[in-house]
């Protein structure tokens, strides 16, 4: 054999080969951080952001007059920052003492002001309303009636949470061939913990498993590394209270015993999915034919994205309802600081997304029996690592199915 054919380690085509490869996965990589995959990655600005992040929802609390909840977030910060500052003592003396005070400032004035109202009597107007935007586009035919959700206290249920992702990628001039991923598949034992007489819903949500479908057209090095993201959030439990408009108020996560650093930073980005399996009702009475949207801007991986969610009521007896989803986002031209990947720069382009799906509601559950939604995003950007500049590409298709007993 020659030295041209051998295909050890010296061989150039050998050594090309391996960096486009190196290249690929990791653009592959990059669509799962778009897409809220959980990645690997920590450092010192990546702990401050998770801080900043919590004072940034306790302000937003705070605000809304969800006291509570929203010194409960304080206190957090408030000792998460102190554990910063041991860890790295040199970090921005300016920043870490301005933000000491003002956490000082907030959990005082909090605790004198005690718990607010809404939060202690799980009162329908929380948190959650003022980011949702609910409004009721048509009232539909006779007879209406007013949709609310009322479970008992101690019910249970078991949801299964289903997730298939394919994603097409094009840097610069080079494209990549449309990529499958296997399925991602979730499963959560929920309880209803209480519920108030103003209908306020304590719940109680446990992930007893979270595993990757085994396709024999996946590339292999790509489901692995899934099935590896995913084994650290098994056995993560939420916490939370839902109006029973199905507009979570509040939402907290507690990792599993003995989490690593990346459980915890997955465990943080998987909140926000979580947080959204629900159904948010229109405050009027509705008939079938009834149409509503719920408008919220959501906040992903450094990405500010408006979302408008348009329901219509296909049919209704008694507790049972069915209704069509149809899903719109968009994001303005915005830079993206992800906090997970300090050192790559982004300046998203275009972002535009759609979708549609059917479900079923169930109004004595806190969670649809039944839910299906496809979508298509599409994303541009130009994008700055290592003094190289490019523009990216990217196309989304996600399909997600759940079913609850």
């Amino acid at each position: 054999m020659s030295k041209k054919d051998n295909p050890g380690p010296g061989n150039t085509t050998s050594k090309v080969f391996a960096s486009k490869r190196t290249r690929f996965f990791g653009m592959i990589f990059l669509a799962f951080l778009l897409a809220n995959y959980p990645v690997q990655g920590q450092n010192k600005d990546d702990d401050y952001f998770r801080i900043y992040t919590l004072i940034q929802q306790a302000d937003s609390l705070s605000k809304n007059g969800a006291n509570a909840p929203a010194l409960t977030r304080y206190q957090q910060a408030q000792s998460a920052l102190r554990n910063f500052q041991k860890a790295y003592p040199d970090w921005n003396a300016k920043v870490i003492s301005f933000r000491s005070n003002y956490l000082v400032q907030r959990v005082a004035a909090l605790s004198q002001a005690g718990p607010s109202t809404a939060t202690l009597q799980g009162d329908t107007k929380g948190a959650g309303d003022d980011q949702i935007q609910v409004k009721l586009l048509e009232p539909g035919a006779e007879p209406r009636k007013v949709l609310r959700l009322h479970p008992n206290p101690g019910d249970k249920q078991t949801m299964t949470l289903t997730m298939k992702m394919a994603i097409e990628m094009k840097m610069g001039d080079m494209q990549n061939p449309a990529m499958k991923l296997p399925a991602m598949i979730m499963t959560m034992d929920l309880t209803v913990k209480s519920v108030s007489p103003q209908g306020g819903i304590a719940y109680e949500m446990v992930l007893t498993d979270a595993n990757v479908a085994d396709e024999p057209d996946v590339i292999p090095q790509v489901a692995e590394a899934m099935k590896k993201s995913l084994e650290g959030v098994k056995g993560l439990v939420s916490t939370g209270i839902m109006s029973n408009r199905g507009i979570k108020e509040t939402n907290e996560i507690k990792a599993p015993a003995g989490a690593d650093a990346q459980t915890r930073q997955a465990i943080d980005q998987m909140k926000e999915s979580m947080a959204k399996v629900s159904v948010p009702l229109p405050e009027e009475a509705i008939g079938p034919g009834a149409k509503w949207e719920a408008k919220m801007s959501i906040k992903s991986q450094g990405m500010t994205i408006d979302q408008t969610a348009t329901y219509e009521l296909t049919a209704i007896e008694e507790d049972h309802i069915t209704a069509r989803l149809t899903i719109a986002q968009s994001a303005a031209n915005q830079k993206i600081q992800n906090p997970t990947m300090p050192a790559l720069k982004l300046d998203l382009t275009k972002m535009v997304g759609n979708g549609g799906g059917d479900l079923t509601l169930d109004l004595t559950k806190i969670v649809p029996p039944q839910a299906t939604l496809a979508s298509h995003s599409e994303l541009s950007m130009n994008m700055n690592t290592s003094g190289q500049k490019q523009t990216m590409e990217m196309k989304l298709d996600l399909n997600v199915q759940i079913e609850a007993k």
